[in-house]
């Protein structure tokens, strides 16, 4: 028994100080391959969690390592740890999906923070605070905080205002009666877009993927429709922080003007006829 121990002790000591080895490398690879990595993913919150993995990989290599001096089979340890990673990769398979999603996030860089988006389903609007491994912050432009789930970030359609030209296209759909002067209303409603501040006026075109577009007002015949002609006015604004606002103020202006030109805008009517003769029973 006193031999057993005496064998045994010599390479335990020797798997302690590996281990104790494996900190201290851990220790400085982290603070030696900070900046590298940091230079290298371009991303700063890639930067915590490559480390982090950095650090437990040479952990585990040298405890590993140390397991072997003591006389422990790795094969044993393995067809262990295959059983458990089965299930344990069922109850973490959701969380493990929003880390590897947020990994493509950080990767495809779609968004960064400070961007202006939208997210089409939930229609909701406002600018990334936060890009995390598992989850992305938005605070909205009602001043409140959402919390959304890199996985269902990677499922979505998300509108990017801001990556790129800052230059955003609306459209605002109307309609005028059949009766109305069509010329004159195209043209009050285009000066009406005109005068409302923000509204892109001092250019021609705007040049997207090769492609020349008008960029100033315009107004479009779009279709005929049951009780008026259904005109669309085109316009483009300089930023995309005010979108509701502005579309408010130019919604506002081209009634405003239509009304003072005379041009009547259709709406349905409803008459309502009453029978005399119909008894009502009490």
């Amino acid at each position: 028994m006193s031999e057993a121990i005496y064998s045994v002790g010599p390479r335990f000591i020797l798997a302690i100080v590996i281990v104790v080895v494996g900190y201290v490398v851990a220790k400085w690879s982290i603070k030696h391959f900070t900046r590298p990595i940091a230079v290298w993913l371009k991303r700063p919150a890639l930067v915590k969690p490559a480390l982090t993995a950095l650090k437990y990989l040479i952990l585990i290599l040298f405890i590993l390592l140390a397991l072997r001096v003591v006389g422990i089979e790795l094969t044993n340890i393995l067809l262990s740890a295959t059983i458990i990673s089965v299930i344990v990769g069922v109850v973490v398979a959701p969380i493990a999906a929003n880390f590897i999603s947020g990994a493509f996030l950080l990767s495809d860089r779609p968004y960064d923070v400070g961007d202006l988006i939208h997210i089409p389903d939930l229609d909701r609007t406002g600018f990334v605070r936060e890009i995390t491994m598992s989850y992305t912050r938005i605070l909205t432009l009602e001043d409140t905080s959402l919390v959304v789930p890199n996985r269902r970030m990677r499922d979505r359609d998300v509108e990017n205002f801001t990556q790129g030209d800052l230059r955003i296209k609306r459209t605002f759909d109307f309609e005028v009666s059949y009766q109305s002067d069509l010329d004159k209303a195209r043209e009050v409603a285009t000066n009406a877009a005109a005068e409302v501040e923000g509204v892109i006026t001092d250019r021609e075109r705007v040049t997207l993927m090769s492609t020349y577009y008008p960029i100033k007002p315009q107004t479009r015949v779009k279709e005929f429709g049951e009780s008026g002609i259904k005109l669309q006015l085109v316009y483009w604004l300089e930023t995309p922080y005010y979108l509701k606002g502005m579309n408010s103020k130019v919604a506002y202006n081209v009634y405003k003007k239509l009304i003072e030109n005379d041009i009547s805008i259709p709406y349905p009517h409803r008459k309502i006829i009453m029978d005399q003769n119909q008894r009502v029973e009490k």
